[in-house]
């Protein structure tokens, strides 16, 4: 994939983080809720994680393509 690729999923790893921090300021808010935001959150996390390692790899494969176009 290109950098393109890995911008995209950068993006989508913060908008990942901004999700958290709503839920965490409307459980701040309302208590209600605030059991079933901390399991969203928790499972959010996960993806997070999950995708930075994918932009980690993918940012691998870019630095060699880089790499072999100069070479």
């Amino acid at each position: 994939m290109s950098v393109l690729e890995e911008t995209k999923i950068v993006q989508a790893i913060n908008r990942l983080e901004n999700t958290c921090s709503l839920l965490s300021e409307v459980s701040r808010n309302d208590a209600r809720y605030s059991k079933r935001f901390t399991e969203i959150t928790e499972e959010l996390k996960k993806f997070q994680d999950e995708l930075s390692e994918i932009r980690q790899n993918l940012n691998i494969e870019n630095l060699g393509k880089k790499t072999q176009k100069q070479g």
